[in-house]
């Protein structure tokens, strides 16, 4: 109503006597996001590391799962992430083996062979991080929308045995950064993994997640 209301008054100030049309030009409309050409921007040199807040709501859960730490990119199909609170952990990916040390504990080793549906979400994530967009598509369907400014990426599993384990991971950034990388799994439990300059943002111990997709989104927690 108020645009055309707008129109109504330009066609009046043009027609009154002594003024003549201004010239305008449309601006063109912002060409759409190319989700490969995105997916390039993000690429790190190794080794790459950045802190981050996990936030991890589980319907098995009374509260959400707080993680700070530290995550590291060594390159491709290499993979580390340290747990500093509530508790200290180290998990690794290399090639085609995941290791897991919590505390003192001997650290366990598993090859991603025994469980193909992690290894395609870690092989996704590591040409994410890797800013390899060819290997991306290979494992997931990839959207993009928003602009250069503020941005989103959806990326949807095509292989079955993953989908059955993950529904979408939704990237949220700006620029050349990642800020937000969300999990949806299959039976309903969502993660958060605040990276960048949300790694800081203080989180309540019964924060919604509405409120953290909201954060993801440039909505500040209230």
């Amino acid at each position: 109503m108020i645009s055309g209301i707008l129109k109504v008054v330009a066609s009046i100030g043009m027609s009154l006597p002594g003024n003549s049309p201004a010239v305008t030009r449309a601006t063109p409309p912002e060409a759409p996001l190319d989700a490969a050409r995105l997916v390039a921007t993000l690429r790190r040199e190794a080794p790459a590391r950045t802190a981050y807040v996990e936030v991890r709501f589980s319907g098995m859960l009374e509260r959400p799962l707080i993680l700070r730490g530290e995550m590291e990119y060594l390159g491709p199909g290499r993979l580390a992430k340290r747990v500093d609170a509530p508790w200290h952990e180290y998990t690794a990916v290399d090639g085609g083996t995941a290791s897991l040390q919590r505390g003192d504990k001997p650290a366990r080793t598993l090859p991603l062979a025994q469980v193909p549906e992690l290894e395609g979400f870690l092989r996704g994530f590591s040409a994410l991080l890797g800013g390899d967009p060819a290997t991306l598509a290979r494992d997931f369907s990839l959207a993009a929308s928003g602009n250069p400014g503020r941005w989103q990426l959806v990326l949807k599993p095509r292989e079955a045995r993953l989908a059955r384990r993950v529904v979408s991971l939704r990237v949220d950034g700006s620029g050349t950064e990642p800020w937000c990388f969300r999990t949806e799994d299959a039976d309903g439990d969502v993660g958060f993994l605040l990276v960048g300059p949300l790694a800081s943002s203080p989180v309540p111990a019964r924060v919604s997640a509405i409120q953290v997709d909201g954060l993801c989104r440039g909505i500040a927690l209230k």
